[in-house]
């Protein structure tokens, strides 16, 4: 699992309360705010393996500079508090031997742990619906 996907899928609240903590101290300078736009979305074939734009969705994007570094933030929908965490978190990432690294990677492990679980347990229910039709024609 990317550092894109958990940021984009672990609960907002995690996120912005671990951003709030970090970033007293920090030098953030907006440079685009979060804002709402649209970008197109490709797709793959799954016959010939060729690309097209399977459409628009609806973003949020954020660009700022933290001590300096630039960062930027981006999800799906309305969410301007999770593409400002993310913007932040990237540019830190992003810094050489940023202190907070370690912090960061720590959140994201944890995160990370607790997505894998939720996905595990969605897809051991989901297999408690599987048919087996081996067994259905033995009747």
């Amino acid at each position: 699992m990317s550092i894109d996907e958990v940021l984009s899928e672990c609960p907002n609240d995690n996120l912005v309360h671990f951003i709030t903590n970090i970033e007293t101290g920090l030098d953030i300078q907006m440079v685009i705010a979060p804002k709402l736009c649209m970008t197109m979305v490709q797709a793959e074939d799954s016959i010939d393996f060729q690309p097209f734009y399977l459409g628009e969705v609806l973003i949020t994007e954020c660009q700022l500079t933290v001590n300096g570094e630039l960062g930027y933030g981006f999800c799906m929908g309305d969410a301007p508090q999770r593409a400002y965490s993310m913007a932040i978190i990237d540019a830190i990432l992003h810094k050489p031997e940023h202190p907070l690294q370690t912090e960061i990677q720590l959140f994201l492990e944890k995160e990370k742990a607790i997505l894998t679980k939720s996905r595990l347990e969605e897809y051991n229910q989901i297999l408690k619906t599987k048919v087996d039709f081996k067994i259905m024609e033995q009747d």
